[in-house]
Protein backbone atom coordinates (compact mmCIF):
# COMPACT_ATOMS: atom_id res chain seq x y z
CA UNK A 1 0.00 0.00 0.00
CA UNK A 2 1.32 3.40 -0.86
CA UNK A 3 1.91 5.90 1.91
CA UNK A 4 -0.53 8.79 1.98
CA UNK A 5 0.70 12.32 1.51
CA UNK A 6 1.40 14.33 4.63
CA UNK A 7 -1.77 15.92 5.95
CA UNK A 8 -1.62 19.66 5.15
CA UNK A 9 -1.58 21.78 8.28
CA UNK A 10 -2.71 25.16 7.01
CA UNK A 11 -6.04 26.16 5.56
CA UNK A 12 -6.34 28.97 3.04
CA UNK A 13 -2.66 28.55 2.11
CA UNK A 14 -3.65 25.05 1.08
CA UNK A 15 -5.27 25.14 -2.41
CA UNK A 16 -7.12 21.89 -1.74
CA UNK A 17 -8.85 23.40 1.29
CA UNK A 18 -9.82 26.38 -0.86
CA UNK A 19 -11.35 24.04 -3.42
CA UNK A 20 -13.50 22.21 -0.89
CA UNK A 21 -14.39 25.63 0.52
CA UNK A 22 -15.67 26.67 -2.93
CA UNK A 23 -17.45 23.35 -3.32
CA UNK A 24 -19.37 23.78 -0.08
CA UNK A 25 -20.38 27.33 -1.00
CA UNK A 26 -21.59 26.45 -4.50
CA UNK A 27 -23.38 23.36 -3.24
CA UNK A 28 -25.15 25.31 -0.51
CA UNK A 29 -26.33 27.97 -2.98
CA UNK A 30 -27.73 25.17 -5.13
CA UNK A 31 -29.52 23.62 -2.18
CA UNK A 32 -31.01 26.93 -1.04
CA UNK A 33 -32.34 27.75 -4.51
CA UNK A 34 -33.68 24.20 -4.87
CA UNK A 35 -35.41 24.17 -1.48
CA UNK A 36 -36.85 27.66 -1.93
CA UNK A 37 -38.17 26.86 -5.39
CA UNK A 38 -39.72 23.57 -4.28
CA UNK A 39 -41.34 25.37 -1.33
CA UNK A 40 -42.90 27.94 -3.67
CA UNK A 41 -44.11 25.15 -5.96
CA UNK A 42 -45.70 23.39 -2.95
CA UNK A 43 -47.31 26.48 -1.39
CA UNK A 44 -48.30 28.49 -4.47
CA UNK A 45 -48.31 26.29 -7.58
CA UNK A 46 -49.64 22.99 -6.16
CA UNK A 47 -51.42 24.65 -3.18
CA UNK A 48 -50.62 21.80 -0.78
CA UNK A 49 -52.09 21.71 2.72
CA UNK A 50 -49.96 22.37 5.81
CA UNK A 51 -49.81 18.65 6.62
CA UNK A 52 -48.75 17.80 3.04
CA UNK A 53 -46.01 20.44 3.20
CA UNK A 54 -44.82 18.96 6.50
CA UNK A 55 -44.58 15.55 4.84
CA UNK A 56 -42.77 17.10 1.86
CA UNK A 57 -40.08 18.53 4.14
CA UNK A 58 -39.84 15.20 5.96
CA UNK A 59 -39.10 13.36 2.68
CA UNK A 60 -35.71 15.08 2.54
CA UNK A 61 -34.89 13.93 6.07
CA UNK A 62 -36.37 10.43 5.81
CA UNK A 63 -33.81 9.59 3.12
CA UNK A 64 -31.01 10.13 5.63
CA UNK A 65 -32.81 8.23 8.38
CA UNK A 66 -33.30 5.19 6.14
CA UNK A 67 -29.87 5.07 4.54
CA UNK A 68 -27.56 7.21 6.68
CA UNK A 69 -25.92 4.37 8.63
CA UNK A 70 -25.27 2.40 5.45
CA UNK A 71 -23.79 5.49 3.83
CA UNK A 72 -21.49 5.93 6.83
CA UNK A 73 -20.07 2.43 6.31
CA UNK A 74 -19.64 2.95 2.57
CA UNK A 75 -17.88 6.27 3.12
CA UNK A 76 -15.40 4.63 5.51
CA UNK A 77 -14.73 1.88 2.95
CA UNK A 78 -14.18 4.23 -0.01
CA UNK A 79 -12.27 7.42 -0.80
CA UNK A 80 -14.23 10.59 -0.04
CA UNK A 81 -13.43 12.61 -3.16
CA UNK A 82 -15.22 10.39 -5.74
CA UNK A 83 -18.27 10.15 -3.45
CA UNK A 84 -18.54 13.93 -3.23
CA UNK A 85 -18.21 14.43 -7.00
CA UNK A 86 -20.74 11.75 -7.94
CA UNK A 87 -23.27 12.90 -5.34
CA UNK A 88 -23.16 16.44 -6.73
CA UNK A 89 -23.74 15.21 -10.27
CA UNK A 90 -26.71 13.14 -9.13
CA UNK A 91 -28.19 16.08 -7.19
CA UNK A 92 -28.06 18.11 -10.39
CA UNK A 93 -29.83 15.35 -12.35
CA UNK A 94 -32.59 15.05 -9.73
CA UNK A 95 -33.24 18.79 -9.72
CA UNK A 96 -33.18 19.00 -13.52
CA UNK A 97 -36.17 16.64 -13.60
CA UNK A 98 -38.38 19.35 -12.03
CA UNK A 99 -38.24 21.96 -14.84
CA UNK A 100 -38.43 19.13 -17.39
CA UNK A 101 -41.67 17.86 -15.79
CA UNK A 102 -43.00 21.42 -15.65
CA UNK A 103 -42.20 21.98 -19.34
CA UNK A 104 -44.25 18.90 -20.27
CA UNK A 105 -47.09 19.87 -17.90
CA UNK A 106 -46.41 16.75 -15.81
CA UNK A 107 -45.72 18.39 -12.43
CA UNK A 108 -47.48 16.51 -9.62
CA UNK A 109 -47.30 16.30 -5.83
CA UNK A 110 -45.74 12.85 -6.18
CA UNK A 111 -42.98 14.26 -8.39
CA UNK A 112 -41.98 16.91 -5.84
CA UNK A 113 -42.15 14.30 -3.05
CA UNK A 114 -39.83 12.02 -5.04
CA UNK A 115 -37.51 14.90 -5.96
CA UNK A 116 -37.23 15.95 -2.32
CA UNK A 117 -36.53 12.37 -1.22
CA UNK A 118 -33.82 11.83 -3.85
CA UNK A 119 -32.31 15.24 -3.11
CA UNK A 120 -32.06 14.19 0.53
CA UNK A 121 -30.55 10.82 -0.36
CA UNK A 122 -27.81 12.27 -2.57
CA UNK A 123 -27.17 14.95 0.05
CA UNK A 124 -26.50 12.22 2.62
CA UNK A 125 -23.56 11.01 0.56
CA UNK A 126 -22.24 14.53 0.03
CA UNK A 127 -22.56 15.61 3.66
CA UNK A 128 -21.09 12.48 5.25
CA UNK A 129 -18.17 12.32 2.79
CA UNK A 130 -17.46 16.07 3.01
CA UNK A 131 -17.50 15.98 6.83
CA UNK A 132 -15.11 13.01 6.79
CA UNK A 133 -12.87 14.68 4.21
CA UNK A 134 -12.11 17.87 6.15
CA UNK A 135 -10.27 16.20 9.10
CA UNK A 136 -8.16 14.29 6.56
CA UNK A 137 -7.02 17.56 5.00
CA UNK A 138 -6.13 19.51 8.17
CA UNK A 139 -4.87 18.70 11.67
CA UNK A 140 -7.13 18.53 14.72
CA UNK A 141 -5.83 21.80 16.15
CA UNK A 142 -7.14 23.58 13.04
CA UNK A 143 -10.50 21.77 13.00
CA UNK A 144 -12.54 24.35 14.91
CA UNK A 145 -11.17 27.16 12.76
CA UNK A 146 -11.56 25.15 9.55
CA UNK A 147 -15.13 24.15 10.41
CA UNK A 148 -16.08 27.70 11.35
CA UNK A 149 -14.85 28.94 7.96
CA UNK A 150 -16.75 26.20 6.15
CA UNK A 151 -19.82 27.04 8.22
CA UNK A 152 -19.25 30.68 7.32
CA UNK A 153 -19.30 29.99 3.58
CA UNK A 154 -22.36 27.79 4.06
CA UNK A 155 -24.06 30.66 5.81
CA UNK A 156 -22.97 33.24 3.23
CA UNK A 157 -24.45 30.95 0.59
CA UNK A 158 -27.60 30.64 2.71
CA UNK A 159 -27.87 34.43 2.39
CA UNK A 160 -27.22 34.61 -1.32
CA UNK A 161 -29.38 31.60 -2.18
CA UNK A 162 -32.76 32.87 -0.89
CA UNK A 163 -32.00 36.49 -1.87
CA UNK A 164 -31.38 35.35 -5.43
CA UNK A 165 -34.14 32.74 -5.42
CA UNK A 166 -36.96 35.20 -4.63
CA UNK A 167 -36.44 37.43 -7.70
CA UNK A 168 -35.53 34.41 -9.85
CA UNK A 169 -38.79 32.69 -8.96
CA UNK A 170 -40.75 35.89 -9.76
CA UNK A 171 -38.90 36.42 -13.02
CA UNK A 172 -38.51 32.88 -14.31
CA UNK A 173 -41.08 30.88 -12.25
CA UNK A 174 -39.98 28.39 -9.60
CA UNK A 175 -39.37 25.38 -11.88
CA UNK A 176 -37.05 27.32 -14.22
CA UNK A 177 -35.18 28.91 -11.28
CA UNK A 178 -34.12 25.41 -10.26
CA UNK A 179 -31.73 25.39 -13.25
CA UNK A 180 -29.55 27.76 -11.20
CA UNK A 181 -29.29 25.02 -8.58
CA UNK A 182 -28.20 22.51 -11.22
CA UNK A 183 -25.38 24.82 -12.34
CA UNK A 184 -24.28 25.31 -8.71
CA UNK A 185 -24.02 21.56 -8.16
CA UNK A 186 -21.89 21.29 -11.31
CA UNK A 187 -19.52 23.99 -10.03
CA UNK A 188 -19.21 22.14 -6.71
CA UNK A 189 -18.43 18.84 -8.42
CA UNK A 190 -15.73 20.48 -10.58
CA UNK A 191 -14.08 22.15 -7.56
CA UNK A 192 -13.71 18.84 -5.70
CA UNK A 193 -12.62 16.98 -8.84
CA UNK A 194 -9.59 19.30 -9.10
CA UNK A 195 -8.33 18.63 -5.54
CA UNK A 196 -4.75 17.34 -5.72
CA UNK A 197 -4.47 15.66 -2.31
CA UNK A 198 -4.27 11.87 -2.66
CA UNK A 199 -6.22 9.92 -0.11
CA UNK A 200 -4.98 6.61 1.09
CA UNK A 201 -7.20 3.77 -0.06
CA UNK A 202 -9.09 2.77 3.11
CA UNK A 203 -8.23 -0.64 4.54
CA UNK A 204 -11.12 -2.99 4.08
CA UNK A 205 -11.75 -5.78 6.61
CA UNK A 206 -10.88 -9.27 5.35
CA UNK A 207 -14.44 -10.36 6.05
CA UNK A 208 -16.52 -7.19 5.81
CA UNK A 209 -19.68 -7.34 7.89
CA UNK A 210 -22.02 -4.45 7.28
CA UNK A 211 -23.99 -4.75 10.51
CA UNK A 212 -20.84 -5.07 12.64
CA UNK A 213 -19.37 -1.91 11.12
CA UNK A 214 -22.61 0.00 11.68
CA UNK A 215 -22.75 -1.11 15.31
CA UNK A 216 -19.16 0.05 15.84
CA UNK A 217 -20.13 3.60 14.88
CA UNK A 218 -23.24 3.53 17.08
CA UNK A 219 -21.31 2.13 20.06
CA UNK A 220 -18.58 4.73 19.73
CA UNK A 221 -20.95 7.66 19.97
CA UNK A 222 -23.12 6.15 22.74
CA UNK A 223 -20.18 4.99 24.90
CA UNK A 224 -18.82 8.53 25.14
CA UNK A 225 -20.91 10.33 27.78
CA UNK A 226 -20.48 13.76 26.22
CA UNK A 227 -21.11 12.63 22.63
CA UNK A 228 -24.23 10.78 23.81
CA UNK A 229 -25.56 13.84 25.64
CA UNK A 230 -24.91 16.11 22.66
CA UNK A 231 -26.68 13.63 20.37
CA UNK A 232 -29.81 13.41 22.52
CA UNK A 233 -30.06 17.18 23.02
CA UNK A 234 -29.45 17.83 19.32
CA UNK A 235 -32.23 15.39 18.41
CA UNK A 236 -34.68 17.16 20.74
CA UNK A 237 -33.74 20.52 19.25
CA UNK A 238 -34.15 19.15 15.74
CA UNK A 239 -37.76 18.26 16.53
CA UNK A 240 -38.44 21.94 16.98
CA UNK A 241 -36.29 23.03 14.03
CA UNK A 242 -38.07 20.55 11.75
CA UNK A 243 -41.48 21.97 12.71
CA UNK A 244 -40.18 25.53 12.30
CA UNK A 245 -38.69 24.94 8.86
CA UNK A 246 -41.77 23.13 7.57
CA UNK A 247 -44.16 25.92 8.58
CA UNK A 248 -41.98 29.00 8.01
CA UNK A 249 -42.80 29.49 4.33
CA UNK A 250 -46.48 28.75 4.99
CA UNK A 251 -46.50 31.37 7.76
CA UNK A 252 -44.75 34.02 5.68
CA UNK A 253 -46.87 33.66 2.53
CA UNK A 254 -50.29 32.58 3.82
CA UNK A 255 -50.50 34.17 7.28
CA UNK A 256 -48.08 37.14 7.14
CA UNK A 257 -49.14 37.82 3.52
CA UNK A 258 -45.58 38.33 2.25
CA UNK A 259 -44.48 37.98 -1.39
CA UNK A 260 -41.95 35.40 -2.58
CA UNK A 261 -39.29 38.16 -2.80
CA UNK A 262 -39.91 39.20 0.81
CA UNK A 263 -39.98 35.57 1.94
CA UNK A 264 -36.58 35.15 0.29
CA UNK A 265 -35.36 38.20 2.20
CA UNK A 266 -36.50 36.68 5.52
CA UNK A 267 -34.89 33.34 4.72
CA UNK A 268 -31.67 35.18 3.86
CA UNK A 269 -31.53 36.11 7.54
CA UNK A 270 -30.39 32.53 8.08
CA UNK A 271 -27.31 33.21 6.00
CA UNK A 272 -26.54 36.49 7.75
CA UNK A 273 -26.92 34.78 11.11
CA UNK A 274 -24.72 31.93 9.97
CA UNK A 275 -21.93 34.28 8.87
CA UNK A 276 -22.23 36.19 12.14
CA UNK A 277 -22.11 32.98 14.16
CA UNK A 278 -19.10 31.67 12.24
CA UNK A 279 -17.27 34.98 12.77
CA UNK A 280 -17.98 35.07 16.51
CA UNK A 281 -17.62 31.42 17.51
CA UNK A 282 -13.81 31.39 17.62
CA UNK A 283 -13.45 34.60 19.62
CA UNK A 284 -16.18 33.81 22.12
CA UNK A 285 -15.08 30.19 22.57
CA UNK A 286 -11.49 31.27 23.21
CA UNK A 287 -12.59 33.59 26.00
CA UNK A 288 -15.49 31.66 27.53
CA UNK A 289 -14.53 28.10 26.61
CA UNK A 290 -15.88 25.77 23.93
CA UNK A 291 -18.49 24.08 26.14
CA UNK A 292 -19.95 27.11 27.95
CA UNK A 293 -20.18 28.97 24.63
CA UNK A 294 -22.08 26.09 23.02
CA UNK A 295 -24.55 25.88 25.92
CA UNK A 296 -25.16 29.66 26.03
CA UNK A 297 -25.68 29.77 22.26
CA UNK A 298 -28.29 27.03 22.41
CA UNK A 299 -30.14 28.96 25.12
CA UNK A 300 -30.31 32.03 22.85
CA UNK A 301 -31.58 30.17 19.78
CA UNK A 302 -35.13 29.60 21.03
CA UNK A 303 -35.90 33.28 21.70
CA UNK A 304 -34.59 34.10 18.22
CA UNK A 305 -37.06 31.64 16.73
CA UNK A 306 -39.86 33.17 18.83
CA UNK A 307 -39.12 36.61 17.35
CA UNK A 308 -39.79 35.21 13.87
CA UNK A 309 -43.08 33.70 15.02
CA UNK A 310 -44.16 37.02 16.58
CA UNK A 311 -43.69 38.99 13.34
CA UNK A 312 -46.53 40.14 11.11
CA UNK A 313 -47.32 41.57 7.70
CA UNK A 314 -45.57 44.45 5.94
CA UNK A 315 -42.60 45.71 7.90
CA UNK A 316 -42.94 42.67 10.15
CA UNK A 317 -40.61 41.03 7.62
CA UNK A 318 -37.76 43.06 9.16
CA UNK A 319 -38.62 41.62 12.59
CA UNK A 320 -38.70 38.10 11.13
CA UNK A 321 -35.34 38.73 9.45
CA UNK A 322 -33.81 39.83 12.80
CA UNK A 323 -35.20 36.75 14.51
CA UNK A 324 -33.71 34.52 11.83
CA UNK A 325 -30.31 36.16 12.34
CA UNK A 326 -30.37 35.55 16.12
CA UNK A 327 -31.73 32.01 15.84
CA UNK A 328 -29.30 30.80 13.18
CA UNK A 329 -26.23 32.59 14.58
CA UNK A 330 -26.77 30.84 17.91
CA UNK A 331 -27.32 27.44 16.27
CA UNK A 332 -24.14 27.84 14.20
CA UNK A 333 -22.05 28.64 17.29
CA UNK A 334 -23.45 25.55 19.01
CA UNK A 335 -22.94 23.28 15.98
CA UNK A 336 -19.38 24.39 15.17
CA UNK A 337 -18.20 23.64 18.69
CA UNK A 338 -19.92 20.29 19.19
CA UNK A 339 -19.10 19.03 15.68
CA UNK A 340 -15.44 20.00 16.12
CA UNK A 341 -15.35 18.10 19.41
CA UNK A 342 -16.87 15.02 17.79
CA UNK A 343 -14.44 15.09 14.86
CA UNK A 344 -11.45 15.57 17.16
CA UNK A 345 -12.21 12.57 19.38
CA UNK A 346 -13.16 10.26 16.48
CA UNK A 347 -10.47 8.19 14.68
CA UNK A 348 -10.11 8.87 10.94
CA UNK A 349 -11.29 5.38 9.98
CA UNK A 350 -14.58 5.87 11.88
CA UNK A 351 -15.42 9.44 10.85
CA UNK A 352 -18.03 8.32 8.32
CA UNK A 353 -19.86 5.91 10.62
CA UNK A 354 -19.82 8.18 13.67
CA UNK A 355 -20.89 11.20 11.63
CA UNK A 356 -23.64 9.18 9.95
CA UNK A 357 -24.92 7.90 13.32
CA UNK A 358 -25.18 11.48 14.57
CA UNK A 359 -26.95 12.59 11.40
CA UNK A 360 -29.40 9.68 11.22
CA UNK A 361 -30.68 10.14 14.77
CA UNK A 362 -30.75 13.94 14.59
CA UNK A 363 -32.44 13.96 11.19
CA UNK A 364 -35.04 11.49 12.47
CA UNK A 365 -35.91 14.30 14.87
CA UNK A 366 -36.12 16.73 11.93
CA UNK A 367 -38.41 14.37 10.00
CA UNK A 368 -40.76 13.82 12.92
CA UNK A 369 -40.72 17.55 13.68
CA UNK A 370 -41.61 18.41 10.07
CA UNK A 371 -44.60 16.08 10.06
CA UNK A 372 -45.83 17.11 13.52
CA UNK A 373 -45.31 20.77 12.62
CA UNK A 374 -47.39 20.33 9.47
CA UNK A 375 -50.30 18.72 11.32
CA UNK A 376 -50.05 21.36 14.06
CA UNK A 377 -50.31 24.01 11.37
CA UNK A 378 -53.43 22.26 10.01
CA UNK A 379 -55.12 22.01 13.43
CA UNK A 380 -54.02 25.34 14.94
CA UNK A 381 -52.05 27.64 12.63
CA UNK A 382 -48.57 28.00 11.20
CA UNK A 383 -47.81 30.74 13.74
CA UNK A 384 -48.83 28.46 16.61
CA UNK A 385 -46.54 25.74 15.27
CA UNK A 386 -43.62 28.22 15.18
CA UNK A 387 -44.25 29.39 18.76
CA UNK A 388 -44.43 25.84 20.10
CA UNK A 389 -41.21 25.01 18.26
CA UNK A 390 -39.49 28.04 19.79
CA UNK A 391 -40.48 26.97 23.31
CA UNK A 392 -39.16 23.44 22.70
CA UNK A 393 -35.86 24.75 21.35
CA UNK A 394 -35.36 27.07 24.32
CA UNK A 395 -35.45 24.28 26.95
CA UNK A 396 -32.95 22.19 24.98
CA UNK A 397 -29.87 23.67 26.69
CA UNK A 398 -30.95 22.65 30.22
CA UNK A 399 -29.76 18.97 30.15
CA UNK A 400 -26.30 20.06 28.95
CA UNK A 401 -25.74 21.98 32.18
CA UNK A 402 -25.25 18.60 33.92
CA UNK A 403 -22.69 17.24 31.43
CA UNK A 404 -18.90 17.64 31.06
CA UNK A 405 -19.61 20.10 28.22
CA UNK A 406 -20.01 22.91 30.76
CA UNK A 407 -16.31 22.52 31.70
CA UNK A 408 -14.86 21.90 28.21
CA UNK A 409 -12.42 24.72 27.49
CA UNK A 410 -10.66 23.57 24.30
CA UNK A 411 -11.04 21.05 21.49
CA UNK A 412 -8.82 17.97 22.15
CA UNK A 413 -5.84 17.66 19.81
CA UNK A 414 -5.75 13.86 19.73
CA UNK A 415 -8.41 11.25 19.02
CA UNK A 416 -9.87 9.50 22.00
CA UNK A 417 -9.07 6.18 20.37
CA UNK A 418 -6.27 5.12 18.10
CA UNK A 419 -7.40 3.38 14.93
Amino acid sequence: MTEPETKPKSMFRNPDYRRIFVSVGASQIGLQVAYFSISIIAVVVLDLSESQIGILYAMDQIALVLFGLLVGVWVDRLRDKPIIVVSEILRGVVMLSVPVAWAFDAMTVWHVFAAMFLLGLTSVFFDVAQTSYVPRLIDNKFLASGNSRIQGIRSASDTGGPLAAGPLVSLLTAPVAIVVAVVSFAVSAFAVATIKYREEEPEKPEKPHLWTEIVQGVKFIFHDKLLRSILLVSTWCNLSIGAFQAMLMVFLIREADQSSEVAGFVLAGSGVGGVLGAMLVGRISKKAGVGPTAIAALAVSGPGMAIVAASGAGWGAAVAFAGQVVFVAAIVVFNVNVISYRQAVTPDDMQGRVGATQRVICWAGLAVGSIVGGFTGDVLSARAALLIAAAMLFVGFVPLLRTPLRNLREIPEESALQS
